[in-house]
């Protein structure tokens, strides 16, 4: 028997146009958000605690205490069996000591197989544009209630991880924001270059290697310097060029320091411009 999807929040769009821009949802980031479902499951006694995102259509797990086997980044479909798409519609908790008993969710699949949790209680995490981006849940094989004092905790937590999230959504419009600025101090003092130079002059000051016959733009425009080993460099004119871009130290030199996952971001944060 096929299963339906759960029912979607009455700001669907924006909310998940706002868990997309948190950028976690294809590149999830555990350990940002690992402590906050230790420090649940600690304080309720449950025995798993999850922080899921919800895009669209899928459900996406990013931290999680409890169970051995959980992979960061797995998705789920939001179907109708799954109670924690369902806190995404309130702003206040979902909490059943005993599902079996519940008179709306005591006929789940897995309570009539008897493979489901009986104790469960799932917050959602609201950002301050009063979306709710995801749910930190928590799961107990035997029924399990949850004091008072104890879920005004969660609540910190929920509020916690929202800000962070906000701080991440942040972050990425003021790198966008950054890039546009950049690329019209390059466009104004080099006409003639185009948006492949650009990348290759971000991918440069990122450290990331660039082929010779990519940079022949660059170094024909003096921005950068062939070298004997046959590699290219910033010039003193591509470095002042930088300065004037003010994309010079941390920002660049994190990239840097992140290896492999640096291409990524360079692609990322030039996106914004296409």
């Amino acid at each position: 028997m096929s299963v339906g999807l759960a029912p979607r929040p009455a700001n669907e769009e924006m909310r998940a146009r706002a868990v997309v821009k948190t950028g976690l949802i294809d590149a999830p980031n555990p350990e940002i958000f690992q402590v906050y479902c230790d420090l649940a499951k600690d304080i309720t006694g449950f025995e798993e605690a999850q922080f899921s995102l919800y895009d669209g259509e899928m459900s996406c797990g990013i931290a999680n205490a409890g169970t051995a086997d959980f992979e960061p980044g797995e998705k789920g479909l939001r179907h109708e069996n799954s109670i924690c798409s369902y806190v995404l519609l309130e702003t206040e908790p979902l909490i059943m000591e005993d599902i079996s008993k519940d008179p709306i969710w005591k006929n789940h699949p897995k309570i009539l197989d008897g493979t489901g949790v009986l104790g469960y209680a799932g917050f959602p995490v609201i950002n301050k544009d009063n979306f709710a981006l995801g749910t930190l849940c928590m799961f107990n094989k035997k029924p399990k209630a949850l004091a008072e004092h104890q879920i005004e905790l969660i609540k910190k937590i929920t509020s916690n991880i929202a800000l962070l999230l906000d701080n991440q959504i942040d972050q990425k419009e003021m790198s966008s924001q950054k890039m546009l600025e950049a690329l019209g101090v390059f466009q104004k003092g080099y006409e003639d270059l185009n948006l492949d130079d650009f990348k290759f002059f971000l991918s440069m000051a990122a450290g990331l290697p660039v082929e010779t016959y990519a940079a022949k733009n660059l170094v024909n425009s003096g921005i950068c310097d062939l070298l004997e080993n046959e590699k290219v460099a910033l010039s003193s004119v591509g470095r002042k060029l930088l300065l004037d871009m003010k994309l010079e130290s941390r920002p660049m030199k994190k990239v840097k320091i992140q290896g492999n996952a640096a291409e990524d971001l360079i692609d990322e944060m030039f996106a914004s411009l296409n």
